[in-house]
């Protein structure tokens, strides 16, 4: 089998690993708190990850230590935000559209850090996304969950690492920038742990399943899976198989998590599912004014 249909297949099974984190992580929420939550899941993969890496240690310098704090830290900020809202009030199918609606955050941060103008399609994303949130997330007037504001903004961080990330990962060893990344996010989060008292009364086997299953399968293997996918796959082809998480996300959680979904709902879901395609779309190079 090709290279290229690999690929494809490594990233959609990407996007279905990442759809199933929405409800774990509402479950394993549910006893643990945020913070212990992202620091287990996080060394369980930043173990794994740095076991892959130990073999090309010795192309390690300061760069890569610097570069990969910055991408660590706007990592940690973007799942803690995530994170924190399922622990709240959002359930894991909104939480699976709204997160990803940083897609549409990251031409506009590419453009304050590269001064290269995003394109006119990507102002109808922002008008999209904007209307897809209001259809999830707005009732009973104009005010939002806790739960839905603190998700949205995890969006944020998340654009923002992207941006970092690509930047800096150009001819560097991807594999060691993302361990010293996810190194980063382990110690930030059980740092948060010490400092909120975040620590569980009881370590329920199911729960503590949960994040194994999240640190070794949905972190450590689906980065892996992630970046060979890309490595061999079209960008614009790769951005819509992953963009299928979202998708997944509402799937399972209302398989698993017995969500229920109203028509409202399902207008906001396929409105932001339109605006992250939509800002995948290569298109015409019109730039914005």
């Amino acid at each position: 089998m090709k290279h290229s249909s690999l690929a494809k297949i490594a990233l959609f099974l990407t996007a279905v690993l990442w759809g199933t984190t929405f409800t774990v992580g509402k479950l394993t929420s549910a006893v643990f708190s945020a913070s212990f939550i992202i620091a287990l899941r996080f060394l369980i993969a930043s173990i794994a990850l740095l076991i892959a890496a130990f073999p090309q240690r010795k192309q390690l310098d300061r760069k890569y230590l610097i570069d990969g704090v910055w991408m660590g830290i706007t990592l940690f900020a973007s799942y803690w935000l995530q994170v924190r809202g399922l622990t709240l009030d959002t359930s894991p199918g909104k939480s699976a559209f709204l997160c990803t609606t940083y897609s549409v955050m990251v031409p506009f941060f590419y453009w304050a850090a590269t001064k290269q103008r995003p394109r006119l399609h990507h102002l109808l994303c922002v008008l999209l996304c904007l209307t897809g949130i209001g259809l999830l997330s707005l009732s009973g007037g104009w005010g939002m969950s806790l739960g839905d504001v603190l998700t949205v903004l995890s969006g944020v961080p998340c654009a923002v690492n992207i941006v970092i990330s690509s930047i800096v990962s150009k001819n560097r060893n991807v594999l060691l920038l993302t361990t010293i990344e996810l190194w980063v996010v382990t110690i930030l989060a059980w740092l948060s742990v010490f400092a909120g008292n975040g620590f569980p009364t009881e370590l329920p086997l199911g729960a503590v399943g949960g994040i194994v299953y999240l640190g070794l399968f949905a972190t450590a293997l689906c980065l892996f899976m992630q970046s060979y996918g890309l490595k061999y796959a079209e960008p614009a082809i790769g951005g819509m198989l992953l963009s299928l998480e979202s998708v997944f996300g509402v799937l399972f959680s209302v398989i698993i998590y017995h969500e229920q979904i109203t028509l409202r709902m399902l207008f906001g879901f396929a409105v932001i599912f339109a605006a992250i395609l939509l800002s995948q779309w290569e298109g015409k190079k019109t730039t914005c004014p």
